[in-house]
């Protein structure tokens, strides 16, 4: 959802002279000497932690014959303190709050109408979830007719997992460039909203009402993006005083988990009374805070040596010209090596996260990598060429992109829905939208 490297330094460069996504050392070269590149990193960083944590975390098991599978937290709810350190989607919304900052100011330069942004964006992501969709789509298809569709939607709704964030991004995408505009005009006007909204909706659901505190998902993780907008915007300290704001922070983390009623993990799973997500809590809020604003009082040294170690740069560029097809895949790979290993009967019996439990999780972390691999090589060419697209014309009015985002938001969402027909319909729904408008619509030269 943000901008992958230095493509800042090169939107200005007719597309068929612009490099390659993929060719590492040339952005490297072009990238401005005042690009904040701690935020690509982090963003890099983030989807592959994400990666490397739903493998570890992910358990299959054989019930009666039949395959279930499970978040290793709801076996063994003592690896939570992990999630202090694994949790990165506050981190993830924070730098694309940065991203999206940055954007829109390219944006309001050139002229462009916050619907043309918001569907040029919504592109970017959306391209790369299509041919997910696609994959899945088929596959579905030709489990119907070979009889098997009840095992292939099962897989299609784990490898769905990781959209959750996708449909909730979109989200914030579309809010974007309202919330920038109100935030840099009464900054603590917004930032003040958005804590009673939150407040209020995370008091009903300690009152018992169910229906409130839904609005949470959307306000929750649009907070870390406007929290983004005020970095890119300086309206953060900075140095020491930065350092000592993300400890209070911190502080008020570990207080909260100890003395309110909030769980200590910081992902979502079985058991729990008040999940930290489902939707965001007092508690996930204030530990994203404290995450983010580590991430940014550090930016600086990170900065530093992505300056000095041209290696370390190009590793960054290369990631995040891959990042959205890594997270998107990721799961879908996972699903593959489970269900080989099913079908040859070489699924571990041993109990999640003992000893050999996790050494059973070796081969399985390299499979998964080696297949994720190969897949990532053959789809990141789509998701390069919309990252390097140009920019989309929206005819129909900001409205009509509003209830877009949101009809789309849905459609990504209901993947995980734990329902074979809702699955179809999201998969389809989340097809049909991006083919009717957004997909091969753009105007290179337009507003210019």
């Amino acid at each position: 959802g943000g901008d992958p490297g230095p493509r800042h330094a090169t939107s200005s460069q007719p597309a068929a002279s612009r490099p390659a996504a993929s060719d590492a050392a040339a952005l490297a070269a072009l990238t401005p000497s005042d690009r904040n590149r701690a935020v690509d990193f982090y963003r890099a960083a983030a989807m592959a932690v994400v990666a490397v944590g739903h493998w570890l975390g992910m358990v299959v098991v054989i019930d009666q014959g039949e395959l279930d599978g499970g978040n290793l937290l709801d076996f063994a709810p003592e690896y939570g303190w992990i999630t202090w350190i694994g949790q990165v989607m506050p981190l993830f919304f924070f730098v694309g709050g940065f991203a999206s900052a940055t954007s829109l100011r390219s944006a309001e330069r050139k002229g462009m109408s916050p619907a043309d942004w918001t569907a040029t964006r919504l592109r970017r992501m959306v391209t790369p979830a299509v041919a997910l969709a696609g994959f899945w789509a088929v596959a579905l298809l030709i489990g119907a007719v070979v009889g098997g569709f009840g095992l292939v939607a099962v897989g299609a709704i784990g490898a769905a997992i990781p959209l959750w964030f996708l449909a909730n991004y979109t989200i914030d995408t579309a809010l974007a460039p309202f919330t920038f505009r109100w935030f840099r005009a009464r900054p603590l006007l917004v930032v003040g909203g958005l804590v009673a909204i939150f407040s209020v909706a995370e008091a009903a659901r300690f009152a018992g009402i169910s229906k409130v505190p839904q609005i949470n998902w959307v306000i929750g993780w649009l907070g870390f993006q406007v929290a983004g907008f005020a970095w890119q915007d300086g309206r953060l300290p900075v140095g020491r005083k930065l350092a000592a704001l993300a400890a209070t922070f911190w502080v008020l983390a570990v207080a909260a988990v100890n003395l309110g009623p909030w769980p200590a993990v910081m992902l979502h799973h079985g058991g729990l009374d008040h999940s930290p997500t489902h939707p965001p809590t007092t508690a996930l809020i204030l530990f994203g805070l404290a995450y983010s604003f580590t991430a940014a009082a550090l930016a600086p040294r990170v900065n530093r040596w992505l300056e000095r170690s041209a290696k370390a740069w190009e590793v960054t560029i290369a990631a995040n010209a891959v990042a959205m097809s890594v997270y998107l895949w990721h799961m879908t790979a996972a699903v593959a090596v489970v269900a080989l290993a099913y079908a040859a009967d070489l699924l571990p019996g041993t109990e999640p996260g003992t000893g050999p439990w996790w050494w059973i999780k070796i081969p399985f972390l390299a499979l998964n990598a080696l297949l994720l691999a190969a897949v990532v090589k053959r789809v990141a060419p789509i998701e390069q060429r919309a990252l390097l697209g140009g920019s989309v014309r929206w005819r129909w009015g900001t409205a009509s992109m509003l209830v877009a985002a949101a009809v789309l938001s849905a459609s990504l969402k209901s993947w995980s829905t734990p329902n074979a027909t809702v699955l179809v319909a999201g998969i389809t729904v989340t097809i049909a939208i991006w083919a009717a408008l957004l997909a091969d619509r753009p105007v290179r030269s337009a507003r210019r």
